[in-house]
């Protein structure tokens, strides 16, 4: 069972390791939330281990250097994770059967959203569909589309039987107020109209088992901390880790009243099936 929480400090000596998501959690797509520039400060000060894992698009230098700028600079964190620096890392190493077998031609839908991903690996991008050997799949051209603007090429993906790379499994994210559908989204219908997908971030598992490495703590000491039922929740209780789950995030519209947690929506979120939280709060805050 689920318990409310008023902020970090009343569970923070119960963990030795923290993961904390980024959009959302950290900042809403301008500027960091000043309450969690407080918490990291406080955590660091506690002698406490943190890991940023973002399913950005971008490598982990990117998002890092982005951190900085708005106040958070890599003296509060152990190392950023990222979506895409695991989705460019796999293909330039190609440690398994399925990076392996990878065509060298990848089409994408705004090829600017891979820029960083395929340089190195020895795979280029293609603006034809038609040539492409699979589909790496960071994102819309503008998070303002609609799947269905994309339903065209997602079905001809699929009966081309090309293969996908998803390097953002976000379906939606909250950039300043505004919602916006992201790579998830698009990898989710390609899957319901028969196409294979391949996902790196959150929540499968590789990037967990990643960060409690990093952590260097024991499982059942290290901390989720994120806004996504489906990313951060999934991935923590699917890798045996407690989570936090803000609710001022990416269901604000399903939990919050005039910007409070409201204990009636609560139960109903979480009486939905799928991965529990252990503890909730209205937000990131000490």
């Amino acid at each position: 069972m689920f318990e409310r929480i008023d902020g970090l400090a009343a569970i923070a000596d119960r963990y030795d390791g923290f993961v904390f998501d980024v959009w959302g959690t950290l900042y809403d797509g301008g500027a960091a939330y000043p309450q969690a520039v407080a918490v990291l400060q406080r955590l660091a000060a506690a002698g406490k281990a943190v890991v940023v894992l973002s399913n950005s698009p971008r490598p982990a230098a990117v998002v890092a250097e982005r951190l900085d700028g708005i106040g958070i600079p890599a003296a509060l964190y152990r190392e950023v994770i990222t979506s895409g620096g695991e989705c460019h890392r796999h293909l330039r190493d190609r440690p398994d059967d399925f990076h392996a077998g990878l065509g060298p031609l990848a089409f994408g839908f705004d090829p600017g959203r891979f820029a960083h991903i395929l340089p190195g690996t020895g795979f280029e991008s293609t603006p034809e569909l038609e040539a492409a050997d699979w589909i790496l799949n960071a994102g819309p051209r503008s998070g303002l589309d609609t799947v269905a603007d994309y339903e065209a090429a997602l079905a001809r993906g699929a009966a081309r039987g090309l293969a996908m790379i998803c390097a953002n499994p976000d379906k939606v994210v909250y950039e300043q107020g505004v919602k916006m559908i992201h790579a998830g989204a698009l990898a989710q219908r390609y899957e319901e109209l028969g196409g294979r997908v391949h996902y790196h971030g959150k929540p499968h598992a590789p990037v967990f088992a990643r960060s409690i490495e990093v952590l260097g703590a024991r499982p059942d000491r290290v901390l989720v901390v994120g806004d996504n039922r489906a990313t951060d929740v999934a991935g923590a209780v699917a890798a045996g880790l407690d989570s936090l789950m803000l609710a001022d995030g990416v269901h604000c519209d399903d939990l919050l009243v005039a910007g409070r947690l409201a204990d009636e929506r609560l139960r109903a979120f979480l009486a939905v099936p799928g991965p529990q939280p252990r503890w909730v709060a209205d937000r990131l805050g000490w």
